[in-house]
């Protein structure tokens, strides 16, 4: 049964913790994390829900980070960040240290920094803002709160373009319907990965 509206507004960092293990459930089986974290799904999903803490933290402080709600419980997360602060400062970097350490062992540390690094030289130039994460936990996939909180990030930025990567293909297929592009798909540790971009006029 699909639920028409979702409350969606911005995420308290008493939420944090919550979202990062909806953000490591929803993604637990993305093929770049099962290549980087491992196959093992019950390690890999603590592994990312250590990671993303930092992560989510990193995006409210620099961007906008939203959570998605049903009768007050949260269920989906959305990350945003503007143009211009998609690429971590060096400060930045020192503060996520710690958690992306924790995260894997030493051999995951590097497939992380190749994946990472590779996303990071593909960013294009042109003004944009960086959507991500977004993830739904995964009882309310497919029931209507991933389109919304599409609909809603288009909403924050009219006149901006939204950027984004996946490295799935049913994701991709959803993002072309809101008018987003592929405009490169790298291959990282042998997993296809698709950059997408959806223009003010596209959408």
């Amino acid at each position: 049964m699909n639920i028409k509206h979702y409350a969606i507004h911005p995420l308290q960092c008493q939420h944090l913790l919550q979202a990062a293990t909806i953000c490591a459930q929803a993604m637990a089986d993305n093929p770049i994390h099962i290549k980087v974290f491992g196959t093992e799904r019950q390690l890999r999903e603590r592994r990312l829900a250590r990671l993303f803490p930092a992560l989510l933290h990193y995006v409210q402080r620099k961007g906008s980070l939203y959570g998605t709600f049903v009768d007050g419980e949260l269920i989906g997360v959305l990350g945003m960040l503007p143009p211009h602060s998609c690429q971590p400062a060096l400060l930045d970097l020192c503060r996520l240290l710690p958690r992306l350490l924790t995260a894997s062992h030493p051999f995951g540390l590097l497939r992380l920094a190749i994946w990472l690094g590779t996303w990071a030289k593909i960013d294009p130039a042109a003004a944009h803002w960086h959507l991500g994460p977004l993830a739904i936990a995964p009882a309310w996939q497919h029931k209507g709160a991933g389109t919304q909180m599409i609909e809603f990030a288009f909403s924050q930025c009219l006149d901006a373009s939204l950027y984004l990567e996946t490295d799935k293909q049913s994701n991709v297929e959803l993002y072309q319907r809101f008018g987003f592009n592929t405009v490169a798909t790298p291959t990282i540790l042998g997993v296809t990965s698709w950059v997408m971009m959806a223009s003010p006029q596209s959408r």
